[in-house]
């Protein structure tokens, strides 16, 4: 079941799914020429705005993927309509990515890197900006966000979880205390918009390996060392991640898992793992095991 039965939306979803068949090219400096957005670009955010402002509570569900995990794309739209009663808005990363998306209409933008160096930052793809640079788009629209790595499977409505208070709910870990970027609520603050803001600009200027948009979020939130950062940056580097004052704290580890298996006889105690307690969103990542 693709899209949803209220009048006017499947014009307004049209619109918004299909506004965008071709590349989307975001800029040689993410960081120094943000303020420069193509038309094309502007058009495909005011129709999601539009769609989430009638229909969503000003809220997206917001993904970035690529064709690799093609078998989990009706599975994904499923469970988010199903659960959440909205449509994912999608950041494709290939071309049959945004047209598997776009022939149902769901809200969708074909991204490609600005650089080679771009396309390095995150295990050979080029989704590190990209969530960091959308979620900043739609905060600045007034949208609430929540962003979700693909490999992210929901097993209830995320936004039950949602609290006043915080401004940014975020993932954490499930064995230590570090940020994991694969699934945050934000909500559209001056503060959060700061930080993301920070994020692009930081990332696109300082990050050479995979997982350093990771770390830099980390420290930008707790400000505390992690296996990355502070390293080698100076003071005045590590200036550019600080400053937002977020009100921000972790999503239930218990209820939001990010890749622990089934407990073993070698599992620490502490650890939340897999069968443990009653999922609503379990994070699968491959590369560590799952």
């Amino acid at each position: 079941k693709f899209g949803g039965p209220r009048a006017g939306f499947p014009e307004i979803a049209r619109r918004a799914a299909m506004a965008l068949l071709h590349d989307v090219v975001l800029f040689r400096s993410l960081g120094e020429e943000m303020r420069v957005v193509e038309p094309t670009l502007l058009a495909w955010e005011y129709a999601v705005t539009q769609l989430a402002q009638t229909f969503w509570n000003s809220t997206i569900y917001l993904i970035v993927a690529s064709s690799r995990f093609q078998k989990v794309f009706d599975n994904l739209i499923s469970a988010v309509w199903e659960l959440m009663s909205i449509n994912p808005v999608v950041v494709a990363l290939d071309e049959a990515t945004q047209r598997h998306f776009a022939s149902r209409f769901v809200p969708v933008v074909r991204y490609t890197p600005a650089s080679e160096a771009a396309s390095r930052l995150h295990f050979g793809g080029n989704n590190a900006l990209a969530r960091y640079y959308f979620t900043w788009r739609f905060l600045s629209h007034g949208l609430r966000v929540v962003y979700s790595d693909i490999d992210v499977f929901l097993a209830s409505n995320p936004l039950l979880f949602d609290r006043h208070e915080p401004e940014l709910l975020i993932e954490a870990h499930a064995y230590n205390e570090e940020v994991c970027s694969g699934f945050w609520i934000a909500k559209p603050t001056s503060a959060t918009r700061r930080l993301f803001k920070a994020l692009v600009t930081w990332i696109s200027r300082y990050c050479a390996q995979s997982l350093c948009h990771q770390t830099a979020l980390d420290y930008a939130l707790r400000t505390a060392p992690n296996y990355d950062l502070p390293g080698n940056f100076s003071d005045t580097q590590l200036r550019g991640l600080l400053g937002h004052r977020v009100r921000w704290d972790f999503l239930p580890i218990r209820q939001f898992m990010h890749y622990t298996p089934p407990r073993r006889d070698d599992t620490p105690a502490h650890w939340i793992c897999l069968g443990d307690t009653t999922l609503v969103a379990l994070h699968i990542w491959r590369a560590a095991g799952s």
